[in-house]
């Protein structure tokens, strides 16, 4: 006999609670830099950058599942490294206004895009959440 599932109102982003979400975001960034770093030939250290923002995201989302007594804190820090991530990717803006379509510009658009639709992620379960713990707020 199987007991029956307490709902909760946890938020969720394509159908991802966050810390996984946050875990997914940083492993595709610590794939995007290493992929960058030795498929593109871009053998520069700073084709790393996007794994350098994606392996913290990583940790945090991992703390964030093993620790869910402090997810408030650890969420926190994750959309920090997601704000950085999209702020670092901005550079991709001027290259695109100068017309320069190189694999760098590629990275950084891509780290612009996934930064940003975490980032907004992030607010929206902020949001989320207040709003459930103050039903007069909704």
């Amino acid at each position: 006999m199987s007991l029956p599932k307490i709902m909760n109102n946890e938020f969720k982003f394509l159908n991802q609670s966050m810390p996984r979400l946050t875990i997914i975001v940083g492993s595709l960034l610590i794939l995007e830099g290493i992929l960058f770093y030795f498929i593109t030939g871009m053998t520069s250290f700073t084709a790393l950058i996007p794994s350098f923002f994606g392996l913290p995201l990583a940790l945090v989302g991992y703390m964030a599942q093993i620790q869910p007594e402090k997810n408030h804190f650890w969420m926190h820090i994750a959309v920090s490294f997601g704000l950085f991530t999209f702020l670092g990717g901005g550079m991709a803006i001027k290259g695109v206004i100068d017309s320069d379509y190189s694999e760098s510009t590629l990275a950084q658009l891509i780290m612009l895009i996934v930064g940003g639709i975490y980032t907004y992620s992030c607010v929206q379960s902020f949001i989320h959440t207040r709003k459930s713990r103050n039903p007069q707020d909704a």
